[in-house]
């Protein structure tokens, strides 16, 4: 279950970066990317530990 709460970040970073572009028309931006990048790190990486923890 922890595994999908990480993965959830995922797509609600994706999200989070098309309603940002969408409400203030900028795709690029400095902040924006910091933000996207901290979401789908700990959604891969946290989906990624979790999910091998609970295989063994």
């Amino acid at each position: 279950m922890t595994a999908s709460l990480y993965f959830l970040l995922v797509p609600l970073a994706l999200a989070f970066w098309v309603g940002w572009s969408y409400r203030f028309g900028v795709w690029n931006d400095i902040g924006l990317y910091a933000v996207l990048v901290v979401m789908l790190g700990f959604g891969l990486l946290g989906s990624y530990v979790y999910g091998r923890a609970r295989q063994s």
